[in-house]
């Protein structure tokens, strides 16, 4: 077909083929969500008239139907990891009508001296179209990895999109890169497998020969989980009226208090919390007085009480209960809220400091 002809066809056809992507972008981000597959993005769209004139206008290609280009319309997957390329081809080999003849996996193509970084190509046939004219229509599903999208993405800016176009000096380096790439898409990889199973032992590691564990986002949100920590949370949120939340206390945050008040890991810790618990509620009424002159702030502000939030108070009580004397304690605490809240303003974590002790002047822990 002259490409005037397929310009005419793809003109006429443009808004029902709009529609489709949308809907076959609705249907596949759909499996995706039923599936539990996490993915970055999925996209849609349908080709612009210029591309369709470029690609039809090829002296290697003849087109004599809209329906021979494949990727009129095109979705794209992207995932976070490369393993998961395989878990979203799976669920398109089942759910859509692929078309295996133009199918391609280009991660598997050409030799290691390879120029580019490829991606995983299906040709679907649309299926129970509502519109006729859209019946068997073919399109196109690309799935890849956030560092394969961005190779393709910088790839195609610098105009190099086909090997022999791009000059010899530059294809070694873009060969070097892409295997950069995969090595990194491959320790990706490596890296989540590692921290599954470091999330997997590290219950054990809490209660067991591993308590000396230092604190970071993984073992704090297991620690917010065990029995001594939640107990103290509910004792808390039920003095306040108020349910349980579903998100740890500003876990980065929460963590520099712990280390800052020598609470680094679960032995040290433990034994504080057991001495601290008949005190909880008591130093939190104290506390909330505090936060309601410095900052405005009460527990009642709270929708929820956030998991945790008894080892931001024990954090809180230990240093305060680390010095006798009130012109230490007063030190100790300017010192902890320069190093949290105002490293550029000592004046502040004075002030702050002071209010705090002015709530605790009687010196009750």
């Amino acid at each position: 077909m002259h490409h005037q002809k397929l310009i005419d066809v793809y003109t006429h056809s443009k808004p029902v083929l709009e529609q489709q992507a949308l809907d076959l972008k609705r249907r596949l981000g759909q499996l995706l969500h039923e599936s539990g597959i996490p993915v970055h993005d999925i996209s849609a769209r349908v080709k612009s008239a210029a591309s369709l004139v470029q690609k039809a206008s090829r002296p290697d290609r003849i087109y004599s139907r809209l329906e021979d280009i494949t990727d009129v319309i095109g979705l794209r997957v992207v995932t976070y990891f490369e393993d998961s390329i395989e878990s979203v081809a799976h669920l398109i080999e089942r759910h859509f009508s692929v078309d295996m003849e133009r199918s391609i996996d280009k991660r598997l193509h050409g030799d290691p001296s390879r120029f580019g970084y490829g991606s995983l190509h299906y040709v679907c046939r649309v299926v129970h179209a509502e519109d006729a004219q859209l019946q068997h229509f073919p399109f196109e599903i690309q799935i890849r990895t956030i560092l394969q999208h961005a190779w393709a993405e910088i790839e195609h800016d610098l105009g190099y999109k086909y090997p022999e176009a791009v000059p010899q000096p530059v294809r070694r380096r873009f060969s070097r890169l892409a295997g950069l790439l995969e090595i990194a898409d491959a320790e990706f990889v490596e890296l989540r497998k590692t921290m599954d199973s470091y999330a997997q032992d590290l219950h054990q590691g809490l209660n067991g020969p591993r308590a000396e564990m230092p604190w970071d986002i993984l073992s704090l949100e297991t620690l917010v989980t065990t029995a001594d920590v939640m107990d103290a949370d509910q004792t808390l949120a039920g003095a306040l009226n108020k349910s349980i939340g579903t998100q740890v206390f500003f876990p980065d945050y929460l963590i520099r208090m712990l280390n800052a008040a020598n609470l680094q890991n679960r032995d040290t810790l433990s034994g504080a919390l057991v001495e601290f618990q008949p005190k909880l509620v008591p130093f939190m009424q104290r506390y909330f007085a505090f936060t309601r002159e410095a900052w405005g702030f009460h527990g009642q502000d709270f929708e929820s009480l956030p998991r945790g939030y008894a080892l931001f108070l024990l954090a809180l009580w230990q240093v305060f209960r680390s010095a006798t004397l009130e012109i230490h304690r007063l030190e100790k605490l300017k010192a902890f809220y320069q190093l949290l809240d105002y490293p550029q303003n000592e004046d502040e974590a004075r002030r702050v400091a002071r209010l705090f002790l002015k709530n605790f002047q009687d010196g009750t822990e």
